[in-house]
């Protein structure tokens, strides 16, 4: 057994892979094994590998078709040794000491799993901290995060509206271990979103590391992941979670929770995709969703009524157009750019 088995999973990225495995390799703690599942690379991304490889024994390359991320991740669950769980992405970057300290912190506090802050960065610009994904420091304050642990009841919001990322996550391989079901989903885009809640609302013991240790990087323009053709995707998988919390027996624990994440991640899509079909489905998830815990003057049930009002995709088109203008006055809002809205559907996903 290792500490830390580091699962990668490689799809296209040989612009970014030397960058990003020096980070994992050059880590402060050094008993770890990096499983570097390619997943059918078309690009040189393989033969960086492999080069990797010849040079460090804790490299492990598996090279497999192309079966998407999550299928990916699941061959690294089903080879890794290590004490401990790391998903790591092949075009981000990593603290020198992120391991070390996540390790620490998971011993320390005898953790299922412990989270962390994210910075994000794009090439030529300073890293961006503004969007740490997890504030626990400020939702426990005072806390010595290296002994203090907490559950799913103290951070409900935070298991189904933040955000899911795997690398944002150290997980005990015994803990993993101890379900037959602890698998990404296959063919589906977002196959995050249901690992990331069954993980939190099973961990008995979830742990902070109060510090920005991922570095996430937004100009990648090979990334694959939620494109139009996929986002309809959400639909299943929002099913797909629905049906987790039921046979988990906390649904009614979390039913305003996922209620917020329905109709949030539902609207979330709709004007990427353009389109009709995708339009349809959101009208008939929505017209049976009990939103009575929403408050009345919320913008979450302000954009779902609208919806619900539309009678078409244009028609909807031209209502949000005028409900958005209408906001921005209300809370002095002046720019009105693209940009602007791409910042805050940002912020929204990580806040």
């Amino acid at each position: 057994m290792v500490g830390i088995s580091v699962i990668v999973p490689v799809y296209n990225v040989e612009n970014y892979l030397e960058e990003a495995l020096n980070s994992i390799l050059n880590q402060t703690f050094t008993d770890i094994e990096v499983l570097c599942i390619n997943d059918g690379s078309k690009d040189n991304s393989l033969d960086i590998l492999y080069d990797f490889q010849r040079k460090d024994e804790r490299i492990k390359v598996i090279d497999k078709e192309n079966g998407g991320c999550g299928s990916a991740r699941n061959r690294g669950l089903d080879l890794a040794k290590g004490k401990y769980i790391y998903f790591f992405d092949p075009d981000d970057k990593t603290k020198p000491e992120a391991l070390e300290k996540l390790y620490d912190n998971a011993e320390s506090n005898n953790s299922d799993l412990v989270m962390f802050k994210l910075a994000t960065f794009m090439d030529g610009h300073e890293v961006d901290y503004s969007h740490p994904a997890y504030n626990f420091d400020e939702l426990f304050k005072g806390k010595d995060f290296n002994n203090f642990s907490f559950n799913r009841d103290d951070i409900k919001h935070y298991v189904l509206n933040s955000s899911f990322a795997p690398w944002l996550k150290l997980y005990k391989k015994e803990f993993l271990d101890s379900y037959d079901d602890f698998r990404f989903v296959l063919g589906l885009a977002f196959d995050d979103v249901p690992f990331h809640v069954m993980s939190l609302v099973r961990a008995k013991r979830i742990s902070f590391v109060p510090d920005y240790l991922y570095f996430y990087r937004l100009s990648n323009p090979t990334s694959v992941n939620n494109t139009k053709s996929n986002q309809i995707d959400i639909f299943k998988i929002i099913d797909i979670v629905e049906d987790f919390l039921k046979s988990e027996g906390v649904f009614d624990e979390f039913e305003y929770e996922f209620t917020k994440f329905k109709i949030e991640h539902i609207l979330r899509y709709i004007l990427s995709t353009n389109s009709i079909e995708y339009f349809n489905l959101a009208k008939d998830q929505f017209k049976n969703l009990n939103v009575k815990s929403i408050p009345e003057d919320s913008d979450l049930l302000g954009r779902y009524n609208l919806l619900l009002d539309s009678d078409s995709y244009f028609d909807y088109q031209q209502n949000l157009l005028f409900y958005n203008n209408r906001m921005n006055r209300k809370y002095h809002i002046i720019n009105t750019s693209p940009l602007f809205y791409a910042k805050k559907a940002y912020k929204k996903l990580f806040k």
